[in-house]
């Protein structure tokens, strides 16, 4: 996907402020990878949460999918009948979430019919490469992702947990630029809403059919004199509210400030993105004191996104000074949000960016954030926010075996993040050096 026009074409493109999700563990939290045989990795230095000091040399034994034990070499009797991974050297981190992510490149259409091979080669390069063991994908085709997770839930693909939004809420007249054709040559439905009940109507279709969230443009680039044409907060907060009466999240798009005051006004929960320059090269001031006290008071979390601004300059053939000015740009709004106590989820807009190595993002984070805050992105803060703290985010006995394995020590080097040896769902190594036929 390296030409920029399928770059475009490849993508389709929580609850009230104070609620968890309780919802989305629900028949999401049922499917997965078959467990494998007892499993224990040992040798590595376990990173058991973001918040916990690490374990030297330790072990960690999976048996049906969970984790059953967790300790060091020297208290910890490995089953005779494990296989065993030895990990000395690694790090061994709970699975990471990526969530903001398009189920739409080409090797992952056609979900319910495709070669499970083709469909396993797509998330391998896209997501279990990189460590991912759960995702949400925040725009694309309800009924491709829902085919997908299927052919996963089943065992026919090897792939992570996902979490849709299905297809997406577009203003009136409010088609993305960069999505126009893409929706053309495969044939997709007209997502844009007119009215607050045509929206709400088709947000509980959506809904009741599975997916687990909603998203919504609340700043939708349509380019012209135009630029960004922001939804209209009634016909949002229809959409919202329809998510918020299933128990699930709204995510929005939010393109520039008043992007966010729609986002805001709707009771939207997570932002999709940091914002920049708008469409035409205007751009908006920073973000003010008072702008976040009204994100934090939502509890809004945010989805930074950064290696994406990079991304779209090169592509836009910017100077590299503009690019720089832009990411540093971002970069304050990643850094006031995270400073004034706002949540921090881990997401790259992968599947409408090609750029599906992670290390710039990690590169790009670690210039704001500590990499425990990162790690926090990774795993503890979304298995929270999406209702999966239970067995998700963490390595601790009764958990899932949801794990990755890290060749380097990213506590040193944030970009040991995307350094990945092993991809481990429910106890299957399902990528890297040690996956079994």
């Amino acid at each position: 996907m390296s030409d920029p026009s399928r770059t475009r074409a490849a993508a389709l493109v929580g609850a009230l402020a104070t609620l968890v999700f309780p919802a989305l563990a629900g028949p999401a939290a049922a499917e997965g990878a078959k467990p494998s045989e007892t499993l224990a990795i040992v040798g590595a230095r376990i990173y058991p949460a973001p918040d916990a000091p690490p374990i030297e040399d330790g072990v960690v034994i999976v048996r049906g999918g969970r984790i059953v034990r967790v300790g060091t070499r020297t208290g910890s009797a490995v089953p005779k009948d494990a296989r065993v991974i030895d990990a000395r050297g690694a790090s061994l981190t709970a699975g990471f979430w990526n969530s903001h992510v398009h189920l739409m490149p080409p090797d992952l259409l056609n979900a319910a019919t495709a070669k499970a091979q083709v469909l396993q080669g797509g998330l391998e390069a896209m997501l279990t490469r990189w460590g991912f063991t759960s995702v949400f994908d925040v725009a694309s085709s309800t009924d491709n992702a829902l085919a997908l997770r299927r052919r996963i839930s089943a065992g026919d693909v090897a792939g992570p947990m996902i979490l849709t939004v299905g297809d997406p809420f577009f203003p009136k007249d409010g088609t993305p630029i960069y999505v126009r054709a893409y929706l053309k040559a495969y044939g997709m439905p007209d997502e844009e809403v007119a009215t607050p009940q045509d929206a709400a109507a088709r947000a509980a279709r959506q809904l009741d059919r599975g997916t687990d969230g909603v998203k919504v443009f609340a700043g939708a680039i349509v380019g012209g004199k135009v630029g960004v044409l922001p939804m209209r907060v009634d016909i949002a907060k229809a959409v919202v509210d329809e998510a918020h009466r299933h128990g699930k999240p709204a995510f929005a798009h939010p393109s520039n400030l008043a992007g966010i005051n729609v986002a805001i006004e709707s009771g939207v929960d997570i932002l999709a993105h940091t914002t920049a320059a708008s469409e035409g090269g205007a751009v908006d001031g920073p973000w003010t004191p008072q702008l976040i006290a009204r994100m934090r008071a939502h509890n809004m979390a945010l989805i930074p996104t950064l290696s994406l601004f990079d991304v779209e300059g090169t592509r836009g053939k910017a100077p590299r000074p503009a690019i720089e000015s832009e990411l540093q740009r971002v970069e304050g709004e990643l850094r006031a949000y995270s400073a004034a106590g706002g949540q921090i989820l881990f997401g790259t807009d992968v599947g409408y960016i090609d750029l599906f190595d992670t290390t710039e993002e990690f590169q790009l984070m670690s210039k704001v954030l500590s990499w425990r805050q990162i790690l926090t992105s990774l795993t503890t803060a979304p298995a929270s926010r999406f209702g999966f703290a239970g067995h998700k985010g963490r390595i601790a006995p009764g958990m899932d075996a949801d794990l990755v394995l890290l060749d380097g020590d990213p506590a040193r080097d944030p970009t040991a993040f995307a350094r990945v040896r092993d991809t481990i769902r429910s106890g299957r190594v399902i990528w890297g050096a040690d996956r079994t036929p």
